[in-house]
């Protein structure tokens, strides 16, 4: 999907008086895919080849800035920063993003081009080590960095979060490919037409053991104001004709008063598109009047994330999700003509049989409320999250391709295991079994459900995080027996 984080940093650093370009290495060549062979398969990368990007980079630039969201983007750019330092000589190499952020230590570690890794959030780190820079200043003793002093490795002061989001200048998208992205239907969920991603809030209360946002954004929430966040997608409505919207927050709607007054604030604009939340929220603020009110004002799609039915791994990963709420939120979200989706996670290292059990018997128990559809996922220790540290102290991470790509993998036959007693072979069984005893259930109780499945495959249409998998399965068999025919 489009790079909303590039585009916010980008306005971030002209507003500041500097002149930004932006290589989009995925948006300059869509329709561009490239192998790359790994040990847990040939992969394919989408977009500009490294050389490529490379020779769309000035060699007198002075900053070169690299977004590094997800663990699998690693070997990648590990292979792409020298050849950028052999063309930059001069230029200051900065790392940022979610990986970024929390696998500093690796990063500067295996890859000398890399000058300094921004922590966190950051426009404000990005704006004044730019400054520095400009001076001629050192950026050693700049808040929110991860740099070498010597040959050891140290981060800096860490730096505040940024508390006014409604003052930050809107992303710059006038400088991405966005016709591209929209032309392809890009986006990051189910497809409702011509797709945008906006940001509502920044940040997570909870602490999930699991999860990267603790290092990356604290456990602060910063939400914007309603009016602010329609006023964006007003812009993006006139500016690009989007039909869609695609809330990419963390932990979207927290409240019951903001859903309320937010769903007003895009009623009352009258701008006739759909918005959905791919990403999961909690369920607490969501009951039968806020689930009406965002559907009357075009919520289509909600993602629950329950995570686990067992107590004891729920307690264990610091998931503070009431179940039963939940499930009362689910019926409320259905009932209100919601598509609703449920994230899942098997194969955590502290969970038992009976804990595993229970989490099956969760899987089903949403399947019979009316859940549309669920994700059971394998656990991967993600780098910055609890589990992480745990793991990586205990010496059972091992750095290669099967852990880089492991996320890539939907399959949890080509994962590690890290339960002591479950290897990949019974996740995989686990996992499967699970989904086959939420759409039975599903289906079963609400036939007509699957009729509809079919029937929007036969039009080309989606509604459901099923409808996306399949028709995305079925895009790829019909290019593959083309470039066959071919």
């Amino acid at each position: 999907m489009p790079p909303l984080g590039i585009a916010y940093l980008a306005a971030a650093a002209r507003e500041a008086g500097h002149e930004v370009r932006i290589v989009d290495a995925s948006g300059e060549a869509l329709d561009h895919t490239w192998p790359w062979p790994s040990a847990v398969g040939e992969l394919r990368v989408q977009g500009l080849g490294l050389a490529a990007i490379v020779a769309r980079i000035d060699p007198e630039v002075e900053v070169v800035g690299v977004s590094h969201m997800f663990l699998h983007q690693w070997p990648l750019l590990r292979a792409l920063l020298p050849m950028i330092r052999a063309r930059a000589t001069r230029a200051t190499i900065v790392l940022g993003g979610e990986n970024a952020t929390a696998f500093w230590p690796t990063i500067l570690g295996e890859c000398a081009a890399v000058d300094a890794c921004v922590l966190g959030e950051g426009e404000a780190t990005l704006v004044e080590l730019l400054a520095a820079i400009a001076e001629g200043r050192p950026i050693a003793e700049i808040g929110g960095l991860a740099l070498r002093d010597g040959a050891r490795l140290r981060c800096t002061a860490a730096r505040p979060r940024i508390a006014a989001l409604d003052e930050l200048p809107p992303p710059a998208w006038e400088l991405l490919p966005v016709a591209a992205y929209l032309d392809h239907g890009c986006r990051s969920g189910v497809d409702r037409g011509r797709s945008m991603p906006v940001l509502t809030s920044r940040g997570c209360p909870y602490r999930c053991s699991f999860c990267s946002s603790p290092a990356m954004w604290g456990t602060r929430y910063r939400r914007r104001d309603p009016a602010a966040v329609v006023d964006e997608i007003e812009a993006l409505v006139r500016r690009y004709g989007i039909t869609n919207v695609d809330l990419n927050d963390l932990t979207a709607m927290l409240t019951k008063e903001w859903i309320v007054g937010f769903a007003r604030a895009i009623a009352a604009r009258g701008l006739g598109i759909t918005f959905q939340l791919p990403s999961g929220t909690r369920s607490e603020a969501i009951d039968a009047d806020a689930a009406a009110a965002l559907h009357a004002a075009g919520c289509r799609n909600f993602t629950y994330a329950p995570e686990s039915g067992s107590p004891a791994t729920l307690r264990r990963i610091h998931k503070k999700v009431d179940l039963a709420a939940l499930r009362r939120s689910l019926r409320a979200a259905e009932g209100a003509g919601l598509v609703t989706h449920a994230s899942i996670i098997i194969g955590f290292p502290h969970e038992r049989l009976g804990d595993l059990a229970a989490t099956c018997g969760l899987v089903l128990r949403l399947a019979l409320d009316g859940c549309h559809t669920a994700a059971v996922i394998v656990f991967s220790p993600y780098p910055g999250s609890e589990e992480y540290r745990r793991l990586l102290d205990a010496g059972a991470i091992r750095f290669d391709d099967a852990y880089y790509f492991g996320s890539l993998l939907r399959s949890a036959g080509g994962l590690r295991s890290y339960h002591p007693l479950l290897g990949a072979r019974a996740l995989l069984g686990l996992q499967l079994g699970a989904l086959v005893a939420f759409f039975a259930g599903q289906f079963a109780r609400r036939p007509w459900r699957a009729l509809g499945v079919l029937d929007r495959l036969r039009r080309g249409e989606e509604s459901s995080v099923l409808e996306q998998f399949l028709a995305t399965k079925l895009r790829q068999v019909r290019a593959g027996v083309g470039a066959r025919a071919r």
